[in-house]
């Protein structure tokens, strides 16, 4: 599966693309460099192509663009239906939009469940219900390459936050524990570096960070 990257800056999330006859892109960060992300997925793919923009979890350095963008693309928005009601309202504590001292605008958004699937045309992406960072997180895990779109459940070397609000340690942990089920090669996480061919060892690792094994 080819999965283009691009780096968050600051503390935007970072971004990726995955290619396809019906590619598909995860998070869209705050909206603050919208037209760089714009470029971005017209040197990778057709623009006319983009349909599907899938959000990782609610936060606003997330989901903050995916108006625009959505509106650029004529794409639609998905996102766990536990996380759905917040960034569709654009809710300012639910999306911690205000805790950036920024708004969020009410976005048009589809709920999904464990279990779904998205398609690229030549690759399926299982959707995993990840609470703990938020209580809608999710990562997509593409079965036949092990790769792994990991939000802000698993980084290289660490995990995401548990004490925003719907955020849960036990959840988080249990979450970390059914990834380790997986046969992940490489994980693709909302912030910092990618876990290219280590992806069961970022997994241990979050557990270890967590002082769990």
């Amino acid at each position: 599966m080819t999965i283009h990257y691009m780096p968050g800056k600051g503390y935007e999330c970072n971004l990726f693309l995955i290619e396809g006859r019906e590619p598909i892109l995860v998070d869209t960060g705050t909206g603050g460099n919208s037209v760089e992300v714009m470029e971005f997925i017209s040197s990778k793919v057709p623009a006319e192509t983009l349909k599907t923009i899938v959000l990782t979890h609610r936060h606003y350095d997330h989901v903050g663009g995916a108006g625009f963008l959505a509106k650029k693309f004529g794409a639609k928005v998905f996102i766990h239906a536990n996380d759905a009601e917040a960034v569709s309202n654009g809710d300012g504590w639910g999306t911690l939009s205000a805790m950036f001292r920024r708004s969020m605008d009410a976005v048009d958004v589809v709920p999904i469940h464990e279990g779904e699937y998205f398609s690229t045309g030549d690759r399926k992406l299982r959707v995993l219900h990840t609470p703990g960072h938020s209580s809608g997180s999710i990562c997509l895990y593409d079965e036949s390459s092990g790769d792994l779109i990991s939000g802000d459940t698993v980084f290289v070397g660490g995990v995401g936050r548990w004490d925003l609000p719907s955020g849960d340690y036990d959840l988080l942990v249990d979450s970390i524990r059914a990834l380790q089920g997986l046969q992940v090669k490489s994980i693709y996480p909302g912030h910092g570096p990618c876990g290219i061919g280590n992806g069961k060892e970022q997994i241990a690792q979050a557990l270890s960070c967590l002082g769990e094994s």
